[in-house]
């Protein structure tokens, strides 16, 4: 862990003085000048390698930024300033939670992780800033759009369902990252064991996650998905080569398979371009019409790192969820006492 937390730091410290700097050298900008994307054998773009995602780009664009799709300088410094101070090396944050509470204007900063209790910034990935005010690109108002109708009373049906039950009657009742079987797919959560492999071969490419080492495979021969009745917790992708971008089709989803909701209706693209040595634009479209009222779309900027990604462990064994099922039924013991 500690050799791994090294890397992150310099990886960050290394990609946070470009940001902070926004200026390059001439050598430098004549070799961005100079550029072209590398190719694999058979004449496609090589995205092979490690990249990371941990950008400090909120999801969903603040409502005070309006249409404005990136800020000024001088809002981007303050805004870190904020964040330094709010953290000042105490709480490890996660996703989009320091951000949105220098934002805010909060004056303290509490993790949401309040249960592990030994988890401070130090364990985690430094992040990257720039002047991006969402990582959402549409719709224009950089936000996640409204419910679909009858997505509401939908989850209002589930929350009542729930009533009277507790969060751990049974391993079902857990989510799959709990559970250890999948993080989620696509994973587009930063700065906590955010990092990507990508591996290329002919007629094939290779994605594998760091967290919960969930793997995908991208056949680009194929071109029609398997039958709807076969369900899978990535969906069951299809590649294609659009000139130098790299587009995946996935549908065949179980419910929940992203941490951004969707339920088995729901079909994403991917699309992966190369645009410098280090940067990779990653973009993801939403479309699920029972939960939202229109497909939206974020890009992501991963960064290479020349690094390799180390075991991500989880509770192998399962152990972990024997725990937190034996646990509640302790829990309920003391409750009828």
């Amino acid at each position: 862990m500690a050799r791994q937390t090294v890397t992150y730091v310099l990886t960050g410290i290394a990609l946070l003085g470009t940001v902070v700097f926004g200026q390059s050298s001439t050598s430098t900008k004549a070799a961005a000048d100079k550029w072209s994307v590398p190719r694999t054998p058979d004449g496609h773009p090589d995205f092979q390698g490690v990249w990371a995602n941990n950008g400090m780009t909120p999801l969903e664009r603040p409502k005070q930024f309006g249409l404005r799709t990136t800020m000024t300088d001088a809002e981007l410094a303050d805004l870190k300033r904020r964040a330094t101070t709010l953290i000042d090396g105490g709480d490890a944050f996660f996703a989009d939670e320091l951000i949105t509470a220098a934002i805010d204007g909060k004056t303290k900063f509490s993790s949401s992780d309040t249960q592990v209790g030994n988890y401070d910034q130090t364990w985690l990935s430094d992040r990257v800033w720039d002047n991006r005010t969402s990582l959402i690109v549409d719709p224009p108002d950089g936000r996640i759009p409204a419910p679909a109708p009858g997505a509401a009373e939908r989850a209002r049906a589930q929350a009542v369902a729930q009533q009277g039950r507790g969060p751990a009657d049974r391993a079902s009742d857990l989510s799959l990252g709990t559970r250890c079987v999948s993080y989620g797919t696509p994973n587009i959560r930063a700065g906590y064991q955010s990092y990507f492999e990508i591996t290329q071969g002919p007629g094939v490419v290779a994605l594998r996650s760091e967290m919960i080492h969930d793997a995908r495979i991208f056949s680009t021969d194929k071109t029609t998905h398997v039958s709807p009745v076969l369900r899978q917790y990535h969906g069951d992708s299809r590649a294609r080569w659009d000139g130098d971008t790299l587009v995946v089709d996935t549908t065949n989803y179980v419910n929940n398979a992203t941490r951004v909701g969707g339920t088995d209706k729901l079909h994403t693209i991917e699309k992966f371009r190369r645009v410098s040595e280090d940067t990779l634009e990653y973009y993801v479209t939403f479309d699920d019409p029972t939960v939202w009222s229109r497909p939206w779309t974020l890009m992501i900027a991963l960064k290479m790192t020349g690094e390799r990604m180390f075991e991500y462990a989880c509770h192998e064994g399962n152990y972990g969820l024997e725990a937190i099922l034996r646990g509640a039924r302790e829990q309920e013991k003391q409750s009828t006492r």
